[in-house]
């Protein structure tokens, strides 16, 4: 599982430097995925779940969104660089001008998977996983 993991996180980075022409912008995006894990993971501790497939379906989700923010965010930091901004004021520019369309983003998500955690009834079990 561990060298599928590599693989695809190879992949992932091979993919993304054909597509900015960069080693260093994938590399940033890259960076974002163990934190999203850790949050998972802590979560999930927190909370007494088991480590199933529903976990791991989760954390890929997780793993998905995450690294979509980052790239919404380098790609506005590409930008208003490209207009002239230092790297590091294009960044804090692009943090927060692009926070609110990410957390609509994540409370769309949340709130979409709450019907999953509030499930009773047949199958409920794995709903409330998922959620």
């Amino acid at each position: 599982a561990f060298i599928l993991f590599g693989f695809s996180l190879l992949a992932v980075f091979l993919c993304l430097a054909a597509l900015y022409e960069s080693w260093s912008i994938p590399l940033a995006v890259l960076l974002v995925v163990p934190l999203g894990v850790l949050g998972v993971v802590l979560g999930a501790s927190f909370r007494g779940l088991e480590n199933d497939v529903y976990f791991k379906v989760g954390m890929i989700t997780i793993i998905g969104l995450s690294a979509k923010n980052a790239v919404l965010i380098i790609e506005f930091a590409k930008e208003l660089q490209a207009h002239g901004k230092s790297v590091f004021d294009a960044v804090l520019e692009a943090a927060h001008l692009r926070f609110r369309p990410i957390l609509m983003t994540s409370l769309a998500f949340m709130l979409g998977v709450l019907p999953l955690v509030l499930a009773s009834g047949a199958g409920s079990a794995s709903q409330r996983a998922i959620g």
